[in-house]
C-alpha cells in the first residue's frame, strides 16, 4: 500500500477518536460485532464531507485493506493483548507500549490505503470538512450501511460517532 505524506483521513481519525466516548464505542463495535475501527472512522470521515458509500464501495475498500489487516494489524493486536495480559507477566514493561506503537503504525497504513482509494475514486483531496448537518446524515448513512454487514446494529444521531465537523475543529 502506498504511503501518503499528508493524509487528512488520518488527521481526522486522531482528533475524532480522541473525542469523549468515541474510542469506547469503536472498540465495542470491534469486540461485539467484528467491525473494523478504521472502516467505522472512514464512514464518519467521508460522511463529514457529505460523501456516501455504496455496497460496491464497501466491497472494494474491504478488499483494499483485507490482506494488510489479516497479515499485520490483527496479529499485532493479538500480540499487544497478550503482552498486556496476566499471562505475560514475564514480559518487560516496555513491550506493551512498543507493540502498541507498531500496531498504530500498521493502522496508519490501512488508513493510507483507504484515503488513497477514495482520492482515486473521487479525484478529490478531501482536505477540509464543512458539511455540518448534511455531514451528520451522511455519516449515519455510511455507518449504518457498513454496520448492516457486520450484524444487527444501528447507529443513531445521538451516538458519539456522529460528529458535525467543521474545519476549525480539526485544527485544534
Amino acid at each position: 500500500m502506498n504511503q501518503l505524506s499528508g493524509n487528512p483521513f488520518w488527521d481526522y481519525s486522531l482528533v475524532h477518536y480522541g473525542r469523549p466516548e468515541v474510542a469506547r464505542v469503536c472498540l465495542e463495535l470491534q469486540e461485539n460485532v467484528g467491525a473494523n475501527v478504521n472502516l467505522v472512522l472512514f464512514c464518519c470521515w467521508l460522511g463529514s464531507f457529505g460523501q456516501v458509500l455504496t455496497v460496491a464501495d464497501l466491497d472494494e475498500v474491504e478488499e483494499v485493506i483485507q490482506d494488510w489487516n489479516e497479515q499485520v494489524v490483527e496479529p499485532l493486536r493479538g500480540v499487544r493483548r497478550f503482552v498486556q495480559s496476566e499471562f505475560a507477566g514475564f514480559a518487560d514493561q516496555e513491550w506493551p507500549l512498543e507493540v502498541k506503537q507498531l500496531e498504530l503504525k500498521a493502522e496508519r497504513v490501512v488508513q493510507n490505503g483507504l484515503c488513497n482509494w477514495w482520492r482515486k475514486k473521487s479525484g478529490s483531496s478531501m482536505d477540509s470538512a464543512d458539511s455540518g448537518e448534511l455531514g451528520v446524515r451522511q455519516q449515519l448513512q455510511n455507518l449504518n450501511l457498513y454496520l448492516s454487514r457486520t450484524g444487527d446494529v444501528a447507529i443513531n444521531s445521538g451516538s458519539p460517532l456522529v460528529w458535525p465537523v467543521v474545519s476549525a475543529k480539526l485544527k485544534s
